[in-house]
């Protein structure tokens, strides 16, 4: 899962979104970090969901459908588009509307900046000022993101050019997602 997931996955508190949106910046034994307790429980939660996520069967089958040459791309381009698609049937999960929600979400990340670890404090500040999750309901979007992904790797393991597999497989990604948010919110229950 990526940002938007993650922030929709947490308690509705600031810490706990905190943990949850810089789970990936918060490294090592979870019970020696230096951050208050719902930031760890949320950076808890963030693991969580991305080990269901990544051992799920809907998540299994969406990777092979983008074909073994993006093997070692899939979990990346699945995890921007699954952003993609929650943004898109946000009325079907989203409790509030998402336009309020991305702007309660920053409004608390900003009110936490005491806390972002220091690698992701670019990230988050420029998540914000270019409100990257407002902009993942478009999927041309999306594929300039995975571009810019791919300008930073060595060598390029298929997100450039994901753009036509996407747009091809679309309905089958889209069924895929369903069911993976189906069975998190299931197993997490309802937030608080």
């Amino acid at each position: 899962m990526n940002y938007l997931a993650h922030l929709y996955f947490a308690d509705a508190d600031d810490h706990h979104r905190l943990g949850n949106l810089a789970g990936d910046w918060i490294k090592g034994r979870l019970e020696a970090q230096p951050y208050p307790p719902r930031v760890v429980e949320g950076a808890r939660r963030h693991r969580f969901v991305d080990s269901f996520s990544d051992q799920h069967p809907a998540m299994l089958t969406a990777r092979r459908c983008l074909g073994a040459d993006r093997r070692r791309a899939a979990g990346i381009i699945m995890d921007m588009v699954n952003d993609h698609f929650l943004v898109r049937h946000w009325a079907r999960y989203g409790e509030v509307p998402l336009e309020a929600f991305i702007a309660d979400a920053y409004a608390g990340l900003e009110r936490t900046r005491p806390l972002w670890p220091a690698p992701a404090e670019p990230v988050i500040s420029r998540m914000i000022r270019h409100d990257w999750l407002g902009s993942y309901g478009n999927l041309e979007i999306i594929a300039t993101a995975l571009e810019r992904i791919s300008g930073r790797m060595r060598r390029d393991p298929g997100l450039a050019d994901a753009l036509p597999v996407l747009q091809r497989k679309y309905t089958a990604l889209e069924a895929q997602f369903h069911q993976l948010m189906a069975d998190l919110d299931e197993v997490l229950g309802p937030r608080r």
